[in-house]
């Protein structure tokens, strides 16, 4: 370990030992130290055990020898930065329009925050790309922040996140999805806090943790599952005083 960190010495045998594991159909259990690309590949692999083609275990080493050498870590960088900036750059393109207070010459009343509902029958939903962030870090659509629901599409085109949204802010009902359409995580949001059960699942559908919430956000209780199903953690977290 470097800095509590594995070495790359220590990250081949893991990666070596989770593929003989996949490949012998025992799954792929999860804390590996491997990344998100690897572990993914891995999961792969698992779904066909013995039988697993040989160029899924050529992506397999191909995508571990992209957490050695940081490519995966420099695409995911790259992508998250892209995201960014387009939303700055919405919103740089919102901030130079001209309001209609400005045009017709007086000041913006001031705004009252509607009553706010963890739901809504008349929601209304965007996609990703038509937010943008605001100074407070809100989310915002058309020059304001917004109340509804956006969602996010992998490559493939799926749904991978759904957020719903009120004033800017998370609050209601938030899901997750793997690449291939299996539910990922859900839970619901009150005003930014996670509040409630929240439920996480590995790629291969088996429930990964459930950590609960009171109604203030402190986190309760949390139970962890490797990928066979097997509990890992179970514990109470002491409430803030």
């Amino acid at each position: 370990m470097r800095g509590g960190r594995p070495t790359e010495e220590q990250l081949t045998r893991t990666f070596n030992a989770v593929l003989e594991e996949a490949l012998s159909g025992q799954g792929v259990r999860t804390c590996t130290g491997l990344d998100m690309a690897t572990d993914n590949a891995l999961w792969e692999i698992a779904e066909y055990g013995p039988a697993a083609p040989p160029e899924l275990v050529d992506a397999a080493r191909a995508a571990f020898a992209g957490q050695l050498d940081g490519s995966n870590a420099a695409r995911w960088h790259a992508e998250l930065a892209r995201k960014i900036e387009a939303r700055k750059r919405r919103a740089a393109e919102h901030e130079s329009e001209p309001r209609a207070t400005e045009a017709r010459g007086g000041a913006e009343p001031p705004v009252e925050l509607p009553t706010a509902t963890p739901t809504s029958e008349r929601a209304i939903r965007i996609n990703g790309d038509q937010t943008y962030l605001d100074e407070y870090g809100r989310t915002c659509h058309e020059g304001e922040p917004f109340t509804g629901e956006v969602e996010e599409h992998a490559d493939n085109g799926r749904t991978e996140l759904l957020g719903t949204y009120f004033w800017g802010i998370e609050h209601g009902r938030q899901q997750e999805w793997w690449p291939d359409g299996t539910k990922r995580a859900e839970g619901v949001a009150n005003m930014g806090a996670a509040v409630g059960e929240w439920r996480y699942w590995h790629a291969n559908g088996r429930l990964s943790e459930v950590v609960v919430f009171d109604e203030n956000g402190w986190e309760m209780t949390r139970k962890r599952w490797n990928a066979a199903g097997e509990v890992i953690l179970d514990q109470a977290t002491r409430r803030r005083a």
